[in-house]
């Protein structure tokens, strides 16, 4: 009677059959990622939902524009042709305290502020102000300010010459805004204008350097402030208080001209020249989650290692279905760390939800570890991955590199554990 050498087939090459379904098992593990990163993406396109809502019933992004004078004008040229010229100033100082809050739409949370500004700038008197070919009326002169979201305009008051003046509302090609007539006004002395605003906005407040020299300082109490547009700060200082910002901008920096038709306003790529501050919620809870989703073939890869050098060392044999059921528990890990940050901080989230999957993993793995100090070390080791994973996401800019060291240690260490292994040995 012959033998089936089928048993003795499996037998010798069971270290590399298992390697294979272990992969597939893995495999099928990134492909369900994906499925939960598109569910994480569904979670944060109702947060940008509510941004917009709120957005529509406080006011969204704001830049300010000015202080300007607009001057109409007809062309010598065409004398059908009637314009206005925009006239920047010589000199801004803009001084800003942003004052953010939270805002909450259903289970979101949404970032909106309100700004105190003041905004101080100096024009020549007006009949100084000439273009070749155009006839300028200086009689019908006015001074403007003109913001992105005039819906967030709440105050506005006006001091020319520090006289008090009337401000009316008016509007550019597609920027809303107040102006005030300049008829009162002596034409043939300079003009000191100062606008004080209180504005809201939600998400970032910018400016535009349009004067010859422009100095623009921002302040608020919220401490994690991104600094946007073509010009960084002079000087900053950020603290968990809050931060101070300083620009100090002339217009050979920006390449504004000292005129342009009031039509160029949109163009020309202008807007590429403000500066401004975003504010920011580092990392919220949705970005983290896709990071920690991003991080998730790091959880199966140290604890299927730990099972699998078990397996090796101890001359034992797990299931391939428990490696499966295992990736499922890790797998889940997201989910539950998604859903439960929606209601409590990340960090709470985070605590929550490591430990529920530590403690699901450890109670199915005691089934196959009999002795308590095996047991110990094996939810030591699970303890350790999940707060270096919560490391990683926390330090956010060397995050990487973190990953990068922990995944070298790690091979390192399976490395020593398995080089006396006779991987060819007949009995595993």
């Amino acid at each position: 009677m012959t033998s089936n050498p089928q048993p003795t087939l499996l037998k010798d090459n069971y270290l590399t059959i298992k390697l294979a379904m272990i992969t597939l098992v893995g495999l099928a593990f990134f492909i369900a990622s994906y499925g939960l990163d598109s569910t994480i993406r569904d979670r944060k396109s109702l947060l940008y939902k509510a941004k917009e809502n709120i957005a529509l019933a406080w006011a969204g992004p704001q830049t300010i524009i000015g202080p300007v004078l607009i001057i109409p004008y007809t062309d010598d040229l065409k004398k059908d042709k009637v314009g206005r010229m925009i006239f920047a100033p010589s000199q801004l100082n803009a001084n800003g305290m942003v004052t953010p809050e939270i805002r909450r739409r259903g289970i979101f949370d949404v970032l909106v502020y309100q700004s105190e500004l003041e905004l101080t700038c100096k024009f020549l008197a007006i009949k100084q102000y000439q273009i070749a070919n155009k006839t300028i009326h200086w009689d019908q002169a006015k001074v403007a300010l003109f913001v992105k979201d005039i819906k967030g305009l709440n105050k506005v008051t006006l001091k020319i010459n520090n006289s008090d003046i009337h401000v009316q509302s008016s509007s550019t090609v597609s920027f809303k805004g107040v102006h005030a007539p300049l008829t009162s006004i002596n034409q043939n002395e300079p003009l000191n204008v100062t606008f004080n605003i209180n504005i809201k906005g939600s998400e970032s407040l910018s400016l535009l350097p349009i004067a010859k020299e422009n100095k623009i300082e921002l302040c608020s109490n919220w401490p994690d402030p991104s600094f946007t547009g073509q010009f960084l700060p002079n000087t900053k200082n950020v603290t968990k208080q809050g931060f101070e910002a300083q620009w100090a901008i002339s217009s050979y920096a920006t390449s504004l001209n000292e005129s342009f038709d009031v039509e160029e306003l949109n163009t020309n790529g202008m807007f590429d020249q403000k500066l401004g501050v975003r504010f920011l919620k580092t990392a919220d809870h949705y970005q983290q989650a896709e990071r920690t989703s991003k991080y998730s073939f790091l959880f199966v890869l140290y604890t299927f290692l730990l099972f699998f050098l078990y397996e090796v060392v101890k001359k034992t044999k797990i299931h391939i279905f428990q490696y499966f059921i295992t990736a499922c528990s890790l797998l889940c890990f997201s989910v539950l760390l998604t859903a439960f940050a929606e209601h409590a901080p990340f960090e709470v989230a985070y605590g929550v939800s490591s430990l529920a999957i530590i403690s699901q993993i450890a109670f199915y793995a005691f089934g196959i570890l009999h002795k308590k100090s095996e047991r110990m070390i094996f939810v030591s080791l699970l303890i350790s991955i999940y707060l270096y994973l919560f490391i990683v996401l926390r330090l956010e800019e060397i995050a990487f590199l973190i990953g990068a060291i922990g995944m070298f240690l790690a091979i390192t260490a399976a490395m020593y554990c398995t080089k006396n292994i006779k991987w060819f040995e007949r009995e595993v």
